[in-house]
């Protein structure tokens, strides 16, 4: 078969082309519409592309092949129908329907330019949409609170209060606060203050004056929170100052250090000091202090990821008269102290020391650790020295510490 392809101004003219090479029983292959010139293929010459041919007899030329060659054109069974007087259709069994459109006819090309122009338009809109969107959120700290309170985001952010619970603040200040209302920083500082306020709860410090108070507690928690120190300001807050009968007992004897430790504070103060080793022990001691206003028990620091050891230790505090109170560092990644609150809740009590609130400026945890976990913080230390630098957490107190360095914050 012999084929040819073809560039002409229309189809009109194509086929004139190919008759003159081929003759009338010629098939067209293929044809589309083109773009001649122009750039990158774009706004040049609208033309069309068709490729044609004819089937020759090999047969008969073999026969014929010592006299001059000419082309033995064979039909092919092609159908013409005459749609229209501009529509011309020819069919073959070698070629898929070839449509010659008329100039009224729409090319293809043309309509793939409508249909890309369209989309690009699309793309546009979308682009802009997404300009909008982003502008908004770079101007709003979080999708759900007004960029007017940015400000306030930004400092709760600082103090170390998780995001849920600045929302949650925070949407109450915009349902509580009207236009100009928002742009008085102290006023909504104060609001703010008096709600994490009342977020800390109640606070119980142990009570030791009633008849028949006497107790029990034992500081548990991870190395390294300062157990020791605290139970040294505690024996000493409660011996010295508020001149309670008090008893220590240590069932730390993984740490020779920590036990010698608190015996120089006990001996400092003038109170006892039992070391344990066993639970028979550990009952006897009990039943030796029975006289006691308060026995503090001080006990070895657990890792939360090691749940064998602190079961080890429930063995020991598993009575019921055992006030038990977890001891956690203000200092400590928060994701470290949510799982150590989770660990130790096996032991019972629902009790929090906070320790080393004056190692941080970020102490808007202890916000989440009360309302998040249902605790009760009851003490906190802020310094090193024994027995001062340990108080009640009224929640007054722990909320001044938290927003002792607002004023840096909030632009006053």
């Amino acid at each position: 078969m012999r084929i040819k392809k073809y560039e002409a101004q229309d189809m009109k003219e194509a086929i004139k082309m190919i008759k003159k090479d081929f003759g009338a029983d010629a098939i067209i292959l293929h044809s589309r519409t083109i773009n001649k010139g122009g750039l990158f293929g774009f706004f040049g010459k609208e033309m069309v592309e068709v490729m044609a041919g004819v089937d020759i007899n090999i047969m008969e030329q073999e026969e014929q092949k010592n006299e001059p060659f000419i082309p033995k054109i064979t039909p092919l069974s092609a159908r013409v129908k005459e749609k229209d007087p501009g529509t011309r259709t020819v069919e073959s069994i070698f070629t898929p329907k070839v449509v010659e459109k008329s100039e009224e006819s729409m090319p293809i090309t043309s309509s793939l330019e409508k249909k890309v122009s369209f989309l690009s338009k699309e793309m546009e809109d979308i682009k802009d949409t997404l300009n909008i969107i982003m502008k908004k959120v770079a101007n709003s700290p979080h999708p759900m609170i007004s960029p007017k309170l940015i400000l306030y985001y930004k400092t709760l952010e600082h103090l170390g209060i998780a995001e849920d619970t600045i929302i949650n603040i925070l949407q109450e200040v915009e349902t509580n606060f009207k236009g100009q209302e928002l742009e008085n920083s102290n006023k909504i500082f104060t609001y703010i203050k008096q709600k994490i306020t009342s977020m800390l709860g109640t606070v119980y410090p142990l009570d030791l004056e009633s008849e028949n108070s006497k107790k029990i507690v034992a500081l548990v928690g991870p190395t390294g929170v300062g157990k020791t120190t605290t139970i040294a300001k505690m024996a000493a807050n409660f011996s010295l100052i508020q001149k309670k009968n008090v008893a220590l007992i240590t069932i730390d004897t993984f740490r020779i250090a920590a036990i010698e430790q608190l015996r120089n504070y006990a001996n400092i103060i003038g109170i006892p000091l039992e070391v344990v080793f066993n639970l028979e022990d550990f009952s006897k001691v009990l039943r030796k202090f029975k006289s006691a206003d308060l026995i503090l028990i001080d006990t070895a620091g657990r890792s939360p990821k090691n749940n064998e050891q602190i079961l080890e230790l429930k063995k020991f505090l598993k009575n019921s008269f055992i006030d038990t109170h977890l001891v956690v560092s203000a200092t400590a990644k928060p994701k470290d102290i949510y799982n150590t609150i989770r660990k130790y809740e096996v032991l019972g009590g629902n009790k929090i020391i906070i320790t080393k609130l004056d190692e941080t400026e970020s102490c808007g945890i202890i916000v989440d650790m009360v309302s998040k976990y249902n605790k009760e913080l009851t003490y906190f230390t802020n310094g090193q020295n024994v027995p001062d630098d340990f108080e009640v957490a009224y929640p007054e107190k722990v909320a001044n510490i938290i927003f002792s360095d607002i004023i840096s914050y909030s632009g006053e």
